[in-house]
């Protein structure tokens, strides 16, 4: 029964627009800005038209991947439940345990995909386009998404039990941003006065990749995953996130009526 449905539910996003446009207008992104870097390029005593800036832009920002993962279930899955779609799949026979983990091992496949290509785009059309060395930034740049890709599977099951606990899609999205951002911001507001709570908010990917992720101009830089303890923080803490979203999510998908 899963596997079909799997089928079914890739094969409806295959034949939507949704997925095809998030993933367009970001290689579009990606791309404009390093056009618009190799335009500058011209300009005197501009330094920043190099790879290793370009890249080193989102090596800083990988918390991005996170808001990519949760943008991506919301335009798959926001309207399911508004729509009556997850009642009528519960009523045709489908666990709802089917129902959850088909939408996040779709989600997740169709957003691998997705982020292979906008990271070929990206590297490529700065390899073609700016100056300087790309492999050692791109290096750097694969390294990090790795480290940050089990905390954003994470925050694909939390954005497909929000989506379909949540009648509606606004309201999932603040569940989404409430666990993933706010929380995490907010405890690293009070942990600088409160040590104990320094400690556990140290320990949420969203604070470690803003916060323990360094590059400068002059080329020195520090990052999280280069070291054991750092990489196992990544590890950790994202391999608990799928672990405990999980579990929370098939409990409250249990308890609600759909």
């Amino acid at each position: 029964m899963l596997l079909n449905y799997m089928k079914s539910e890739w094969y409806r996003i295959a034949r939507s627009k949704e997925g095809y446009l998030l993933v367009g207008v970001l290689c579009a992104i990606v791309l404009a800005a390093n056009v618009l870097l190799a335009v500058m390029a011209g300009t005197p005593d501009f330094p920043y038209a190099t790879a290793r800036f370009s890249l080193s832009n989102v090596i800083m920002s990988l918390g991005a991947l996170f808001f990519m993962a949760g943008l991506l279930v919301w335009l798959l899955f926001g309207d399911d439940r508004k729509n009556g779609t997850l009642k009528n799949e519960i009523a045709q026979g489908l666990a709802r345990r089917d129902l959850f983990a088909g939408k996040c091992l779709v989600s997740i496949a169709w957003g691998l995909m997705g982020l292979a290509v906008i990271l070929i785009v990206y590297v490529g059309s700065a390899a073609l386009l700016l100056e300087g060395p790309v492999l050692e930034p791109a290096t750097h740049l694969v390294k990090g998404v790795l480290s940050a890709l089990p905390f954003t599977v994470a925050c694909v099951v939390l954005a497909v039990a929000a989506c379909i606990v949540s009648p509606k899609p606004a309201n999932a999205f603040m569940i989404w941003l409430t666990v993933v951002c706010l929380v995490p911001v907010a405890l690293d507001a009070v942990g600088r006065v409160v040590e104990p709570v320094a400690v556990l908010a140290s320990w949420m990917p969203y604070n470690f990749f803003a916060n323990e992720v360094l590059i400068n101009m002059s080329g020195a830089a520090e990052f999280l995953w280069d070291t054991p303890q750092g990489l196992a923080k990544c590890l950790i803490s994202g391999f608990a996130g799928i672990a405990a979203f999980s579990v929370a999510g098939l409990w409250r998908i249990g308890k609600t009526e759909l």
